[in-house]
Parts: structure tokens; sequence; C-alpha cells
């Protein structure tokens, strides 16, 4: 697996969450959000559209790998300057040279960030809502089946199994609107620079950052520092627990 956080994530969860956070997956999320910051740029007219559009392009791990990005931040000591590097040796022509224009490290990761818990929640969202209807399902079959009914870890009056698939059931109803509630709080980026007041952007400044939330369907954090606020992710954990 790539990127593992302890030994045993290889054998636990689901591939398709693995994949979205894997290092391939990350780096791809990375690249989107300096391709949407040179479309800003040029929106703006702080850069030419043929350079963009040059960025746009390679902004892929087609063209940016992972070996490559490792390779560099051997050299660097630093990630986001090694994807920085290695998508503007591949731009041709000066473009390479327009590449992360204006931005702190941050206003990258905690972007891509968004982006990757935005696939995740979806697919959290699709497990919880099939779970939910494997309990509804069991509810139904079992509604006439009786069952000792616990109080105290002891039996008390009877129930139905298919009761207790419903109290199950109605839980992850309310699971899928908390993660619907908290969806607008956590899928937002930044685009403001290293203390969060745009100065590196120039004039143009909010509208970069508008215009690169637009492109890439992410709230705004407002008023940020170099990071998008915690809250936002401490948030999310808090559900998912």
């Amino acid at each position: 697996m790539e990127n593992p956080v302890c030994p045993l994530d290889f054998r636990y969860g689901r591939k398709e969450i693995k994949d979205v956070f894997g290092e391939t997956s990350k780096l791809q999320y990375l690249l989107d959000v300096e391709a949407a910051l040179a479309r800003a740029h040029a929106a703006v007219g702080n850069i030419s559209k043929k350079a963009a559009e040059e960025i746009s392009k390679k902004a892929s791990v087609k063209y940016v790998t992972v070996k490559r990005v490792n390779e560099i931040e051997k050299e660097t000591r630093h990630d986001i300057m090694a994807v920085t590097k290695a998508l503007s040796e591949v731009c041709s022509g000066d473009a390479g040279k327009y590449v992360h224009l204006g931005a702190t490290s941050y206003d990258i990761v905690d972007t891509a960030n968004a982006l990757q818990f935005a696939e995740a929640t979806d697919l959290i969202k699709a497990q919880v809502r099939e779970l939910r209807m494997t309990l509804v399902g069991l509810a139904r079959e079992y509604k006439n089946t009786i069952m000792a009914g616990r109080t105290h870890g002891q039996f008390s009056i009877p129930i139905t199994f298919g009761l207790k698939m419903a109290v199950y059931a109605m839980e992850t109803d309310r699971h899928l609107e908390r993660l619907h509630e908290c969806k607008s709080r956590l899928l937002v980026g930044k685009m403001s620079g290293a203390v969060g007041s745009g100065a590196a952007m120039g004039k143009h400044a909010l509208k970069i950052q508008e215009l690169v939330m637009t492109d890439l369907k992410l709230g705004t954090e407002e008023a940020a520092t170099q990071i998008v606020g915690r809250d936002r992710y401490i948030e999310i954990l808090s559900v998912l627990a």
C-alpha cells in the first residue's frame, strides 16, 4: 500500500478509500490545485493563457511522477517545493516559471486536502447508505421475530429483532445527516499566502482565490492564517468517530 500510516494499514480498510489517500492520488490533487491557480492567474491577466494551458496540461501524474517528486524531495527536504519543481521542469517554454505563483505551500496542501475529503466523504456516504438499506431490509424481514429485550445487561420485556435493526437504521440516518451538514464547513480551501493576507498575489488576490475555489468546486476560507482552520478537520473526525 502507498503511504501507510501504520504497519496494519495494508490489512484493514476499503481499497477505494485507501486509493483516495494514496501517494499517487495525493500528488494528483496537489497538481490539480496548481493547475487551477495557473488558470486563475491567466484569468486576471497575471500570466498568459498559453502558459496556464501548458501548466494545466502537464499537471498530471502522467508527466509529474511520484518517483521524480521523491527524488527532488531528497534534495530540497520540502514536499511542495519538490512538487513545484517537478511540475516546472516538464512545462515547455517559459510556463514553468509561473508554477505556484504567489502561493504558500499550505495554499496547495489544504486545498488538495479538501479535494481528498470531498471524494472520501462521497464514498463513505455511499457505504453508509448501503449499510442503511441492509438494516432496513432486516428490520422489515424480522419485524415479527420475538427476542428478549435487555436492560442493565439482563433480560427485560420482549422486543422484536426487527425493532433492534430499526434502531440501528435510524442511527445511520443521523450519521448521513451529520456528514451532509458538515460538508460545507469541511470542503473549503485557501489561496491567500503565507499569513492569509494575500499580499504575494498582488491586487487581484481575492479574485484569484475566488476563481481557484470556483474552479475546484470548493468553499473559501474567508479569514485564514497560513492554513485552513483545523476546527473543520476536527468536526469531520468527530463525525466519523
